[in-house]
């Protein structure tokens, strides 16, 4: 064992390859001896037919002419055939070519006709057939055939007409004669056929040969040939872009030297594995050395070819795939990472939830997983755009890297919701101080860039799940029903998750797959609240208002199903239904005699569609409401969210002769300048204001400045909310236009509503009747003051607070 062979299983590839190599070595092919050129040897032929034939000539045995011209055909012979080869060596044309051959066959005709045997030794021809076509190929045996022949023919004629010595009788020597020509047309005719294979597969084989020379000269795969221990034998052009080195800088070095020594003893124990059982190996993947000291990924195929003599070694085809490694390692961060934040995604924060319960189950150590949602991150996208809102989400993720440990995980599943998973020591102090770092790091104000003036303050619900669970799905579903608990707390607080908190949840989820049934099974209604006239007290419209009448749960409150709408986006199908219902309702109490405005509350899912125009349009037309009766009230928040879009559509409801109400308001943002520019008919003064007037001073002031408000904008004012007489007298002070609330009446149904109608119309003609008794029993005919003396019991309760 050499001092550079590694013991034990590590040598078996570098002993495998070396016994191989010495196996090939000893079945071989045996050495080849001289090879004797037919040329010399058809020149040295010339001296020793010479001497036989004069030796023959001795005994009788040749035809005996004269030494002198024996010695003339033999100096003749080769001084002619050299001259002709210089020829034809110099200009290989067809002429020569049938000079050189004519020159062999004169030559052996002369010969072997002036032995006297001429007919018997015809076949020497042969002899100079198979040597033209040896030398000049398959393509002179034609002209060697028709050479022949004309030599043969000669001879016969010269011993026909006795010039030509001869041992046998005329008859004997033609017959022979002829016979050995066909003779000899076979032979030369099968020497041609045999050497023009032999060209045929020498040429293919070349053709192949230059083919596969030229794929490994210029192929992007770099090739070895290993022989002994595994060293190099040969290396292709390709090895300069592989390892950075010459392909002479290789050969003799071991193949594994190259391999990154990390990856050294598994490419060993993987080859020797394998090597001596299947010709061709499968591919390996191993890091292989540059010149300029960087690693590179190849794959390899090693073939066994040590039985083909031309090759006797391993081949070994290597590829460059570091782009390819490169790219799938892109690929699988892409498929594990949120492309703008960085952080890992779903996939990701499930497979280490996953780890961390098995650490957690192993190692008696507690884990959490803290679910984060931004509150109303929707207002940014809205207001900002959504190039404001990803630089958000990036500086939030940002914050949370920094304030948490390295062992823990914080990924993004999507829109703004984050996920935080902690244990162990990260748990110290519980998993709720987790959280209040995470609502601490937020409370510093962002700015983003591109948005120098804009001070944003975001805040978020996070809700907590900790302990062991059967799987990562389970602990993250549990911090998402706690993520619901905290939001329906307010909002900007956490919530630990508690087993109670999924039946809640699975009652909603049920709750929301009964609300996808229910437009379609008829179960919404409407119910009607009267809207009045402030200065008289008289029913001047009615509000829609969207109730659902559950099978088996009863009447549903709507702040129960109305959100759920919102989230579904069912909010479309069933606010198109609320309109069509209110306007045909509306049309029916109009052709009653009932001149009332109908107001339908409208969300921003319905505005953000294109076809809500036309839905309105369809409304009026199937109704036929007369335009300007029809109502369509939308919050102050809803109106800000995306302002100038907002406008643009409300400018096309008011090109219908729609009236528009802002509803809920002074409790959004708008501002003066937004105001002023919004194609609004009323405002509505939120209930909160309304029920605080009774509590402090500021809130009477408060409630002056939005009626004033209204009138210097040339708006119409309605109030919301009102429950007792001293608020309708303070909103009568006030000059407010209109109102609703309890006080005049709760939310009817459209029977109920007529009935109230027809009753409200006759209290208010007794109260004119009245009205007009006092005034006429005044000193002067002055009129009673609006407000001193309010009515005090009409009917269906308007006047009072029941």
């Amino acid at each position: 064992m050499s001092a550079e062979e590694p013991a034990g299983p590590e040598m078996s590839l570098a002993s495998a390859w070396g016994n191989q190599a010495a196996e090939g070595a000893s079945h071989g092919p045996p050495p080849k001896g001289p090879r004797l050129n037919p040329y010399i040897l058809g020149y040295a032929m010339g001296p020793a037919a010479l001497v036989a034939i004069l030796f023959l000539r001795h005994f009788g045995v040749v035809a005996h002419e004269p030494v002198w011209l024996w010695l003339a055909v033999f100096v003749a012979i080769p001084v002619t055939s050299m001259a002709c080869e210089i020829l034809y060596r110099r200009k290989a044309t067809n002429l020569r070519r049938h000079a050189r051959v004519a020159c062999h066959a004169a030559a052996v005709t002369t010969v072997i006709y002036l032995s006297g045997w001429g007919p018997v030794l015809i076949g020497a021809f042969a002899f100079v057939a198979l040597e033209n076509v040896s030398h000049d190929g398959s393509r002179t045996w034609r002209i060697t055939a028709l050479w022949s022949l004309i030599g043969i023919g000669i001879g016969q004629l010269s011993i026909w007409q006795g010039w030509a010595p001869s041992f046998l009788s005329v008859g004997k020597g033609e017959a022979l004669g002829l016979m050995g020509a066909f003779v000899l047309i076979f032979v030369i005719r099968m020497a041609g056929a045999t050497i023009q294979q032999k060209e045929e597969a020498e040429t293919s084989m070349r053709v192949s040969e230059e083919r596969f020379r030229s794929l490994v000269q210029n192929s992007t795969d770099t090739t070895f040939v290993m022989g002994a221990e595994g060293r190099i034998m040969y290396a292709s052009p390709a090895t300069a872009s592989l390892f950075g080195r010459r392909p002479e800088e290789v050969i003799g070095m071991r193949a594994t030297d190259l391999v990154h020594p990390e990856d050294r003893v598994r490419v060993e124990a993987q080859l020797a594995a394998i090597i001596d059982t299947v010709t061709v190996t499968e591919p390996i993947q191993f890091r292989v050395a540059h010149a300029d000291g960087s690693y590179r990924y190849a794959e390899a195929v090693v073939s066994n070819l040590r039985d083909n003599p031309s090759v006797a070694g391993y081949v070994g085809n290597l590829r460059d795939i570091t782009e390819r490694k490169e790219a799938e390692s892109q690929l699988r961060h892409v498929a594990l990472h949120d492309p703008l934040t960085g952080l890992p995604n779903r996939t990701l924060i499930l497979d280490r939830a996953d780890q961390m319960l098995v650490r957690a189950r192993r190692e008696y150590r507690p884990v959490a997983a803290l679910f984060v949602d931004l509150d109303n991150f929707k207002d940014i996208n809205d207001s900002l755009g959504h190039d404001a809102g990803d630089k958000v989400l990036q500086a939030v993720a940002h914050r949370f890297v920094g304030i948490l440990r390295a062992s823990d995980t914080v990924g993004r599943l999507g829109g703004d919701e984050f996920v935080v998973l902690a244990e162990g020591a990260s748990l110290g102090a519980g998993p709720e101080m987790v959280a209040e770092r995470l609502h601490d790091t937020l409370r510093e104000p962002f700015r983003i860039e591109g948005y120098a003036t804009v001070s944003l303050t975001v805040t978020a619900s996070i809700g907590i799940a900790g302990g062991q669970r059967n799987s990562a799905s389970e602990l993250l579903r549990d911090a998402d029903i706690a993520l619901y608990r905290a939001k329906a707390l307010g909002k900007n607080r956490s919530a630990l998750f508690q087993p109670e908190m999924q039946t809640a949840v699975l009652d909603r989820i049920e709750l929301d797959a009964d609300l996808r049934s229910a437009l379609a099974e008829n179960q919404f209604f409407l119910l009607y609240q009267p809207v009045f006239d402030l200065d008289h007290v008289n029913v001047s419209g009615v509000e829609a208002l969207v109730r659902w009448r559950h099978p088996t749960r009863g009447v549903v409150p709507p702040d129960h199903f109305i959100p759920m709408l919102e989230d579904s986006g069912l909010i479309v199908e069933v606010g198109r239904w609320v309109l069509f219902e209110a306007c045909r309702q509306a049309a029916e109490w109009h052709r009653r005699g009932h001149r009332l405005s109908m107001s339908v509350n409208v969300s921003m899912r319905q505005l953000e569609v294109h076809a809500f125009v036309d839905h309105i349009k369809e409304a009026l037309e199937s109704s036929s409401l007369d335009p300007t009766s029809l109502v369509i009230e939308i919050t102050e928040s809803t109106l800000m969210r995306d302002a100038d879009a907002t406008v643009r559509r409300l400018r096309e409801i008011k090109d219908l002769g729609v009236h528009v109400a802002i509803d809920d308001f002074g409790t959004g943002y708008s501002s003066l300048a937004y105001l002023r520019q919004i194609p609004v008919d009323a405002l509505k003064i939120d209930r909160s204001f309304i029920a605080a007037m009774a509590d402090s001073p500021e809130s009477g002031a408060l409630i002056h400045t939005l009626v004033e408000l209204g009138r210097t904008l040339g708006l119409e004012t309605l109030a919301e909310g009102i429950e007792d007489n001293d608020q309708l007298h303070k909103l009568q002070e006030e000059h407010c236009d209109r109102g609703q609330g309890f006080l005049f009446s709760r939310p009817i149904e459209p029977q109920a509503m007529e009935a109230f109608l027809l009753e409200a119309a006759e209290s208010s003609r007794a109260a004119a009747i009245a009205a007009s008794v006092r005034t006429q029993d005044l000193p002067g005919g002055a009129t009673q003051p609006v407000g001193t003396d309010a009515p005090t019991v009409l009917a269906s309760g308007i006047g009072t607070n029941t």
